[in-house]
């Protein structure tokens, strides 16, 4: 088998896995339903703080795979492996455990312990294996993927979630063939070696790569108000139930897929202007679902318009850390960028968004996606001349 032939089965291999990069948004369909028909006795906030506990969970797991991975406990694609082994087991855990409120949490835990674990490891080997032209081309490319894969799977858990409460957990079993997939094609990588004639020096990780993980930070507080938000927003405007919520939810992944296909060119031309757009764009997607509350075709479309923004920022901000970055301090690098950043952000989301605009607007979602959008324009500009003042500096 020729090289060119084993890093094109390798590309496809991460792409494939892609499909279940986000886990932990195919499950948020869910949310509404959970709340009002399993556990009505809890404050709609505690449940939403359940479903996004994969964010806490993945940051704490995150760290740690990154440090066996940097102190050579562990090879890359071992922690790949058992990363997906713990998102499959939360599709265990559901079958078993399936009527309390901790076995939620338990359910959850596991996606975010797999996510942390998976992440940074998987992500690390793309950057070690391909150069700067094709890390940008995957970067995009992988994120239509990234946003296919939770494209499909929150429809199903549209679907499931009638039928069965904790269907979406199910879901999380599909991990088990990419397991199978990702033993046979990922290279294997030898433990990192430190110091001696025959080992490796470690580098410091590079002030910017925490410049790119803020930022991921701040987009994931902001992304996840509609995430966290649409089942509740579509239950106040009559517009459907946990099914519609969960087409909405694909909808907001169809944006995704989308733009990925046109990120690389758009990077290459936008550079980090990008992430002005990236604002821009979230801002008219709230506003829409602020002015036509009762409308589900322009619901779909504005849910559609902020979708599109994680193929933007997101995959900027990590292919702008990859070129940062060597084997050494990869697996540190996509800790950060792609487990605590993200994690981190949607975790606090709704502990942030949902308390703040409950006490200055109440329980209207319209009122708490009009107060985000503002918040966006208000991100564009900042980052807009600081983008500029970085250029000239």
């Amino acid at each position: 088998m020729t090289k060119q032939h084993t890093n094109k089965v390798l590309m496809w291999t991460i792409l494939v896995m892609s499909l279940l990069h986000m886990p932990q948004f195919t499950i948020l369909p869910a949310t509404h339903l959970i709340w009002s028909q399993q556990f009505p006795e809890l404050a709609l906030q505690t449940v939403q703080a359940a479903m996004t506990l994969p964010g806490m969970v993945a940051v704490i797991l995150g760290v740690s795979a990154a440090l066996m991975i940097r102190y050579g406990l562990a090879s890359k694609k071992a922690m790949t492996l058992v990363g997906l082994a713990f998102i499959a087991l939360s599709g265990v855990i559901a079958i078993f455990l399936n009527t309390q409120f901790w076995h939620l949490c338990l359910m959850n835990i596991s996606i975010g312990a797999g996510i942390g674990i998976f992440l940074p490891s998987a992500q690390s080997i793309m950057f070690d294996s391909f150069d700067e032209k094709t890390r940008q081309l995957i970067a995009g490319v992988q994120f239509s993927f990234v946003n296919g894969g939770g494209l499909i799977l929150s429809a199903t858990c549209g679907l499931l979630i009638t039928i069965v409460w904790y269907g979406g957990h199910l879901q999380m079993l599909l991990a088990i063939p990419l397991m199978i997939l990702a033993y046979i094609v990922l290279p294997k990588d030898k433990r990192m070696k430190f110091g001696g004639e025959s080992g490796n020096t470690r580098t410091k990780m590079p002030p910017r790569v925490f410049y790119y993980g803020f930022l991921i930070i701040l987009f994931m507080i902001i992304y996840n108000v509609a995430t966290v938000n649409i089942s509740t927003h579509i239950a106040q405007g009559n517009m459907g139930d946990s099914k519609t919520a969960g087409f909405a939810t694909a909808f907001f992944m169809g944006g995704g897929v989308a733009f990925g296909f046109v990120f690389p060119k758009l990077s290459q031309i936008m550079r980090d202007y990008i992430f002005t757009l990236n604002y821009i764009v979230m801002a008219i997607g709230f506003t829409l679902m602020n002015l036509f509350p009762t409308s589900l075709a322009i619901t779909f479309a504005a849910v559609f318009i902020c979708g599109a923004s994680m193929s933007m920022l997101v995959p900027r901000c990590i292919f702008q850390a990859s070129n940062l970055t060597d084997e050494t301090n990869s697996a540190t690098a996509t800790m950060l960028v792609c487990c605590i950043a993200p994690g981190s952000g949607s975790f606090i989301s709704p502990i942030i968004m949902t308390n703040l605009t409950l006490a200055l607007g109440g329980e209207s979602t319209r009122f708490r996606f009009q107060f985000t959008a503002f918040i966006c324009l208000a991100a564009a500009i900042i980052l807009f001349f600081y983008t500029r003042h970085k250029e000239k500096s």
